[in-house]
């Protein structure tokens, strides 16, 4: 596949983008939400956002563009049952925590991101949606390489796929066994 080749599914795509909220449809916030992130894909199995994925195809390596996105083909609307109190009682190093802090909570369905929103005498009120959840963004996106996926590449890609047809609807147990602090 040439540099000129276009993003078609079962290519591997590396992009790198920064993410911005979108404060209206004409304009955004001036500082990227996060730094700048790089990641390799295989296009066609969902594991880039679906705004990214649908302004992606056809493009070629070395293009730039601009994908402002809904809630919905982005970080998705925001859950109120996603925020919740924990108990801070039996949880290592729950007096340190401040609000706005985030966490990585380790329990029967694996990790779970959440930010500390307010801590209070005996419990954390938890955050588990994604900061931008429920609000409009905007990528600016470089197309870094884009070349034919090897079948193990799209063998993963499918694996990952179908094992996320409960991409965390809720429906996860919030019974925590672990609590660190996120790496971020």
């Amino acid at each position: 596949m040439s540099a000129t080749s276009p993003i078609t599914p079962d290519t591997h795509v590396t992009i790198r983008y920064a993410l911005f909220e979108a404060v209206s449809p004409a304009e955004s916030a001036a500082d990227p939400a996060e730094e700048p992130i790089t990641v390799s894909y295989v296009h066609g199995y969902g594991q880039v956002l679906p705004a990214i994925e649908r302004a992606l195809e056809g493009k070629a390596q070395g293009s730039h563009l601009s994908v402002t996105a809904e809630p919905e083909d982005a970080f998705g609307p925001h859950d109120e049952d996603g925020v919740f109190e924990i108990e801070k009682d039996g949880l290592d190093g729950a007096a340190d925590l401040t609000a706005g802090e985030e966490v990585v909570a380790t329990g029967p369905e694996g990790e779970v991101f959440m930010r500390i929103v307010e801590v209070r005498d005996e419990t954390l009120l938890v955050d588990t949606n994604h900061p931008l959840a429920g609000k409009r963004v905007r990528f600016e996106v470089e197309i870094l390489e884009v070349r034919p996926a090897t079948d193990d590449e799209i063998e993963e890609a499918q694996a990952e796929l179908d094992a996320h047809d409960d991409a965390c609807g809720c429906g996860h147990d919030h019974s925590l066994v672990q609590l660190k602090k996120s790496p971020n």
